[in-house]
């Protein structure tokens, strides 16, 4: 009898110290597990923003410019069309002459793009 209430005894206090400890050692699990995909995450967009190759403005197609973030269908041909008229870009700044684009939408497009 006294056997069996000592095997009793420790095996609540395994299920005890378990259960306290069982928390913390998810919390490592989980925060290890959310850092990985955070890098996995980071890593993955570093590289298909190394590996996207910059657009050139003044040979790209309508189908190319509309590609990039932030220029879509209409600034793409407005690009073509100035383009067209007056000639090739010689400065990504000449893009704010472009109707629809200005200096917040240059600024987000410039890692894209270039002469």
């Amino acid at each position: 009898m006294f056997n069996k209430l000592i095997t009793r005894l420790t095996l609540l206090a395994s299920l005890l110290l378990v259960s306290f400890a069982m928390p913390a050692l998810a919390d490592d699990k989980v925060g290890a597990m959310v850092d990985d995909k955070s890098k996995a995450t980071q890593s993955s967009m570093t590289k298909s923003t190394q590996q996207m190759e910059k657009v050139n403005i003044n040979q790209a197609t309508n189908k190319q410019l509309a590609a990039i973030k932030g220029i879509g269908k209409t600034k793409a041909q407005a690009i073509i069309d100035y383009r067209e008229a007056k000639g090739n870009f010689t400065d990504l700044k000449q893009l704010m002459n472009v109707k629809g684009i200005g200096q917040g939408t240059l600024k987000k497009i410039t890692p894209f793009i270039s002469l």
